[in-house]
């Protein structure tokens, strides 16, 4: 193992939570010869556990938390949806046993560069788009991380891989000597302070992404978002820039996304049209993309092609009905304010029927009043933050409480008119009603597919 809490060999580790990412660290660690402890809160009905059930090398303890650290531990591996103050772990930290992050094990463990790539908004979008840059200049790429696949799932393997990783604060805040090789901070906006203490430590969750890196590496920085602008790193900094011309990164020149660098003449990275993405913020994300794909000297021309037939992921943005002059879109991965204020500006005005609410995240619904009253003709408001959605807009917008997808969805076929769109983009988590974003996007697409008989 590379990091520096790897100095001696583990022989026996606990891995707190088995889902996803649990589950590989736990697999990663077994293929090792290490024996696992895995602890859970949910019963093992509720979990995919396969092959590891009847594993004698790993004890599960499900249901609960334990009240005791079991003994015998080298290392504990925490999976990102298990807060770090949980108090098995910290009687792990004061027994001296390192805690670590899923991504930090599987990090480990890979024999190629990894890049890194966390903010607020975009992530998945960008970190699918990197991968697609860099497979099309002929780069082996594995696209991992929070958009998926596990780090600790793909670690092992052929060498001379680049590692795509999408990285939440949540991954982030355990972290040690996790070290990218290029690493980029979309964006910020409030999000997930249920979690974290206040913004200031979400912040600091997400700039841990830059804390190993040195001179030889780079850090892709959004010039436009004050709260990222001025992060301090040891790395070089290249920005990106929709409103002007900065030194060492790319900015929008026209329709031009234009290339700068010490000591090089300006060059075209490719044109916005070539985008076949809509929105200012995908034309955001593709510009972090191309620099961090860039970092490992992708082909410029493969750049405009690549843009051109990127697809988008699911539910972020997604059209899923065309029905005459009416579009429906899905974009059920929008779980917190910042998110759903991107995709409203890509809107003309007074033209969106917007499904908002869900679980609420301590965000600050307020910051979506002025776009609202400037975009929606009506907002339909579901789920356990709709008294406080319904609050934040009073006098600013017509507010429907719809309380779920399928009442909001009916109601808003009936009102929609010519020219008009329906919007799912929640500001909040699914977890009120649905597993997750996907499930919640997935039912939308079924209610609204149902429209066209």
């Amino acid at each position: 193992m590379k990091a520096p809490w790897s100095q001696r060999e583990w022989h026996r580790a606990l891995v707190y939570g088995l889902g996803l990412s649990g589950l590989a660290a736990v697999r990663l660690l077994r293929s090792r010869g290490v024996e696992v402890v895995g602890v859970d809160r949910r019963a093992a009905s509720e979990l995919d556990l396969g092959e590891l059930a009847s594993d004698p090398g790993v004890a599960l303890l499900l249901g609960r938390e334990p009240t005791e650290l079991p003994g015998g531990l080298d290392g504990v591996v925490v999976s990102p949806g298990v807060p770090a103050e949980r108090p098995l772990l910290a009687a792990a930290r004061q027994a001296g046993i390192p805690v670590i992050a899923e991504v930090e094990l599987g990090w480990a463990f890979v024999n190629g560069p990894v890049i890194g790539i966390t903010g607020s908004n975009g992530k998945s979008t960008t970190t699918a788009l990197t991968g697609a840059l860099l497979r099309a200049s002929g780069f082996a790429v594995e696209v991992c991380g929070n958009i998926g696949r596990p780090l600790s799932a793909c670690a092992e393997g052929d060498a001379g891989r680049i590692f795509v990783t999408e990285l939440s604060s949540f991954q982030l805040e355990t972290i040690d000597g996790f070290h990218p090789r290029a690493a980029a901070l979309l964006n910020i906006s409030a999000d997930h302070l249920d979690r974290h203490a206040d913004l200031r430590g979400y912040i600091a969750a997400k700039t841990r992404l830059f804390d190993n890196q040195g001179e030889e590496d780079i850090a892709v920085i959004n010039a436009d978002d004050p709260l990222v602008a001025e992060v301090a790193v040891s790395s070089r900094r290249r920005f990106f820039s929709r409103l002007r011309a900065v030194e060492d990164g790319c900015f929008l020149d026209g329709d031009r996304v234009v290339e700068a660098a010490p000591g090089r003449p300006e060059s075209e990275l490719f044109r916005r049209r070539d985008l076949s993405l809509s929105g200012t913020h995908n034309l955001e994300n593709a510009m972090a993309a191309v620099l961090l794909a860039r970092a490992f000297d992708a082909e410029p021309a493969m750049i405009a092609p690549t843009l051109g037939t990127f697809s988008g992921l699911p539910h972020r943005l997604e059209l899923v009905l065309e029905q005459g002059d009416v579009r429906w879109y899905d974009d059920s991965k929008g779980t917190n304010v910042g998110a759903t204020l991107k995709s409203l500006e890509g809107f003309a005005d007074g033209s969106v029927h917007l499904i908002l609410g869900g679980r609420d995240k301590g965000s600050d619904f307020s910051a979506l009043a002025s776009i609202v009253e400037r975009k929606a003709v009506r907002v339909y408001l579901i789920g356990e933050a709709a008294d406080r959605v319904a609050e934040a807009l009073t006098g600013r917008v017509a507010c429907e409480r719809a309380d779920d997808l399928a009442t909001a969805v009916a109601s808003a076929s009936a009102r929609v008119g010519a020219g008009e769109i329906v919007l799912l983009s929640p500001a909040c988590a699914s977890f009120d009603q649905y597993h997750d974003f996907h499930a919640r996007g997935d039912h939308f697409q079924d209610l609204v597919r149902a429209l066209d008989g």
